[in-house]
This record gives C-alpha cells, sequence and structure tokens, in this order.
C-alpha cells in the first residue's frame, strides 16, 4: 500500500485513507495478460501475435488505426493486424502497443485538461517517438533495450488515468489546480493537494498486474532525476523526454528543470539533442490526429 512521509504535513485534500479503504484495483485485461504470457514464448511470432490480438475487435481497431496513419506513410490499406505487423509496425512494435492500449482500456477518464485522455495519448504517443529518437545519441553501453523504451514511453504516466478512474472527484480538482497555477509544476501540485501523486499510484497498479519490473521503476521513479537504483538509465531516458516534451507544452513536465546529472547519467552531452524537438515538430499534427482517436 502507498505511504508517503509527509512528516509533520498535511495535504488540504489527503487521499491516502481513501487509498487504504481500496479493496482492490481494476485487474489486468485478460487480453493483456495473453499479450504478456506470448512473451514468454519462445516460438511466439506474428501469426500468434494477431490471432490473438483479433479476438478484440477494439484492440485490433487501433492497431489498425495506428498503422494506417500519415505518421507512417504507408500508402496501401490495411485490413488486419497481420498486415500492421508485416507491412508497417513489426513484430516487437505491435507486441508493445497492443500490451499498452489492453491495459489502458479499463481506465475511463475525462478526455480534457492538461491530464485528461487527449493529452495522455499525445504525450504518450510523442515520447515513443522522442526517447527512441534520444536513445540512439545515448552510448550504447548505457543504452536501454528497444521494448522497454516503447513500454516507458506508452505507460510511464498510467496514475493519472488510474486517478480519475478511481479518484474522479480529485482527479477534475488537479485538473483545475493546474489550469489556475500554469507556473507550478504538476508533480509538485499533487503532492502539496493529495499527499500522493500519480507516480505513486501508477507503480501500485503496476506492481498490482505484475508488470515487467523496468516499466514499474520508471512509473514510480520518472520524477527524480536522482535516482540511481536499477533501471536508473530508462528512467533517466523517460525524464528527459518530459522535460523536452515540456518545452513545448506537451504533458507534465511544464517548469520542470532537468540537472546535468540527466546527461552525465545517459553519457550524451546536452547540445546533442538540440535538434531532436525541431526534428518532431512535423510529426506533431498526425500524432494528434492519433490522439484525438484513441482519447474515448
Amino acid at each position: 500500500m502507498i505511504d508517503p512521509q509527509l512528516g509533520g504535513f498535511t495535504p488540504p485534500v489527503d487521499m491516502r485513507q481513501k487509498i487504504s479503504q481500496i479493496k482492490a484495483l481494476p485487474p489486468l485485461p485478460g487480453i493483456a495478460q495473453q499479450i504478456l504470457n506470448l512473451g514468454a514464448d519462445p516460438l511466439a511470432d506474428a501469426k500468434k501475435l494477431g490471432n490473438l490480438i483479433e479476438q478484440d475487435p477494439l484492440l485490433t481497431a487501433q492497431v489498425i488505426r495506428w498503422a494506417s496513419s500519415a505518421f507512417y506513410g504507408y500508402r496501401g490499406k490495411i485490413t488486419s493486424v497481420q498486415d500492421a505487423i508485416s507491412r508497417v509496425l513489426g513484430f516487437d512494435f505491435v507486441f508493445n502497443l497492443a500490451l499498452g492500449l489492453a491495459s489502458l482500456a479499463p481506465l475511463k477518464a475525462p478526455k480534457n485538461g492538461k491530464i485528461g485522455t487527449k493529452m495522455f495519448w499525445m504525450h504518450a504517443l510523442v515520447s515513443t517517438h522522442l526517447m527512441k529518437a534520444i536513445s540512439e545519441r545515448v552510448h550504447p553501453a548505457h543504452r536501454p533495450e528497444s521494448q522497454q523504451v516503447f513500454l516507458a514511453a506508452l505507460l510511464h504516466n498510467i496514475g493519472y488515468p488510474l486517478m480519475a478512474d478511481q479518484f474522479p472527484e480529485e482527479f477534475g480538482l488537479l485538473n483545475t489546480l493546474i489550469g489556475s497555477n500554469p507556473s507550478l509544476t504538476v508533480f509538485n501540485l499533487e503532492n502539496y493537494a493529495f499527499g500522493v501523486d500519480h507516480t505513486m499510484l501508477g507503480a501500485w497498479l503496476m506492481n498490482s498486474w505484475s508488470m515487467p519490473k523496468p516499466l514499474t521503476d520508471v512509473v514510480f521513479h520518472h520524477h527524480n532525476p536522482y535516482y540511481r537504483g536499477e533501471n536508473y538509465q530508462l528512467n533517466l531516458l523517460t525524464f528527459l523526454s518530459d522535460y523536452l516534451l515540456g518545452q513545448i507544452g506537451i504533458g507534465d513536465g511544464e517548469n520542470q528543470s532537468c540537472p546535468d546529472e540527466v546527461f552525465v547519467g545517459l553519457q550524451v552531452p546536452r547540445a546533442s539533442i538540440n535538434d531532436i524537438l525541431d526534428n518532431l515538430n512535423d510529426k506533431l499534427e498526425s500524432i494528434s490526429a492519433t490522439a484525438e482517436s484513441l482519447a474515448v
């Protein structure tokens, strides 16, 4: 259970008591569990993955829509998950995408606002591209695995939709607080207002679902650039991505500083990433359209 140490400070709206009264978190959807199980199958292939995903019509439509988006520029017609895998996205990408989409499906949140589902998906989708681009600048000895990078990008803020699903009143209040305090970081606002934050909630959910440890670590630590435990380089990569996206008003990294320790830990010069955001600019419109379609 979450037990943040706040000393003698009592937040205006203390969510800790409400959290302690929750008997069970939403279960990991069956299709997501099956995808996780398939990942441990040494004989897993595109056909098995496609057949599994196509058991879920909504998930199938989302994968096909993703592969058909203008971002990938495929000019043919994608009519099946098999097409998406073999013609556009590849096995690993679709595996991680389907796992992320399926995991998020049961969590219901409002669409609008700085932490609503549209911004959640915009942030997640841009993060998948930005974190990949940054990781390619990192020395191979310090570079996280590509599958870990994708899942961390997609799910590191899962605590927000969990908050909306389990604590809708507090989620609405947080959205209001963010709008009325544009010079403050969202992370600090959460802790001040509630005594807990989305990293704690998200890690609680990841542990409940027995998700991979690298993902759980990043979900919990991604606002802490000084964390040096296991998987810290993946965490630094996520922190840096959030910081950069905050500079252009995407996600919850606005007003967040980025210490030199981030670049030292990743062994990448600060100047070497200056062009990465510029390279994303021409893709933001198509990513935004995909985020709009996913924010249901």
